[in-house]
């Protein structure tokens, strides 16, 4: 059971703990750190439960299904259609925020142009994804347990460069700068249907799921206090920034990056294969191409950076996705195939608090970019 458990810990952490720990300290350091916190237990909160409806609603459902099948069973083929589309966008953002932050980390470490070892990264752990999930496992067992103890350790070594300074004070007119960003690092999602695959005891989903929640909110906020305190002008991929700190350090912080990333990037990219290859029936060769290469025709278009393609991942695509998970676990109570190992309550009221501050912080992006 407690291996089981683990199994499952470690797939929703390699998912959620990727791009976004990198880019919190950048936003912490905008919004101001009061702000910042604010923003991010907030978001951890209804991020929790959120994922948590997402975990009763798979185990109120027989059979196989990512996103996009759960939304045509519970919403129909218009829910799966926008299901699909706000998840792929999603996916291939956030592909493409991998591969800018990974080409970052190898400049940072070789002291290179972070663009050509873009290219470097991206060959290197694309073809991964073909593999399948068996690779995957391997990968999340050596590398998560890893993320937690290096992220440990390196805001041990940054302790005493800590600056008190850099720590300002509450600006509620910064309280979007974080948010995007605050969602996407707690987006562990598309790893709940492989984590519930994992589980032969189902009980322990939403265990696993708090559990993996409670461990990305530690390593995102001791990663995103340590470097913005010990740094005045944070790079967007902070571990790039802590290079003019020690080179020991930077390159430590370098490495860390590069694992995070990559199990995140297969992690990620093997689920939006699968949702092609059993939601849509595409075959093995031309699903992993659309997934590998769409994201690296975003980076190559040089229109978003790291910073702004995690905001609009967040707040908007995310944003969509989350509204629709709301609607699915009310629908779910009523149209389910499958007694669920456990049974959250149908708070409407909260459930509509939640759907006006995503819709707020969607149209508050989309501003922003229009």
């Amino acid at each position: 059971m407690k291996k089981e458990l683990f199994s499952a810990i470690w797939t929703f952490v390699g998912v959620t703990v990727g791009a976004g720990v990198f880019a919190l300290p950048y936003v912490f350091s905008k919004a101001g750190f009061l702000t910042a916190l604010i923003v991010f237990i907030f978001t951890a909160i209804f991020m929790t439960i959120i994922t948590l409806y997402l975990g009763e609603v798979v185990l109120r459902t027989r059979g196989k299904h990512q996103l996009t099948g759960l939304a045509e069973k519970y919403l129909g083929t218009k829910g799966k259609t926008i299901m699909f589309i706000a998840n792929s966008l999603s996916i291939f953002g956030i592909l493409a925020a991998y591969i800018i932050a990974g080409g970052q980390a190898l400049g940072a470490i070789f002291g290179f142009n972070s663009f050509w070892f873009q290219f470097v990264f991206f060959a290197l752990i694309a073809p991964v994804i073909y593999f399948g999930i068996k690779i995957i496992d391997g990968f999340e067992w050596i590398f998560t347990p890893i993320k937690i103890i290096v992220v440990v350790t390196l805001s041990l070594l940054l302790v005493k460069l800590l600056d008190f300074s850099n720590f300002s004070s509450l600006n509620v007119y910064n309280l979007f700068i974080p948010y995007g960003v605050a969602i996407f690092a707690f987006a562990g999602i598309s790893a709940v249907p492989e984590m519930n695959e994992e589980l032969t005891n189902k009980k322990l989903l939403r265990q696993s799921i708090i559990y993996g929640m409670i461990i990305t909110f530690v390593i995102n906020i001791l990663f995103a206090v340590f470097v913005m305190g010990s740094i005045k002008n944070v790079n967007e991929v902070a571990t790039v920034s802590l290079m003019n700190v020690s080179f020991s350090i930077g390159m430590f912080a370098n490495l860390f990056a590069l694992f995070s990333i990559a199990t995140a990037f297969v992690a990620l990219g093997f689920a939006l294969k699968e949702n092609l290859t059993l939601d849509y029936k595409v075959n093995n060769l031309l699903s992993g191409s659309v997934v590998i290469f769409v994201p690296f025709l975003i980076v190559l278009s040089g229109f978003l950076g790291f910073i702004q393609l995690l905001d609009i991942v967040g707040a908007v695509c995310l944003g969509i996705i989350l509204i629709m998970i709301m609607i699915m676990h009310s629908k779910a109570k009523f149209l389910c195939n499958r007694i669920p190992e456990y049974d959250l309550k149908d708070n409407k009221f909260l459930k509509v608090f939640l759907v006006v501050v995503l819709l707020i912080g969607i149209i508050y992006t989309l501003k922003l970019f229009y």
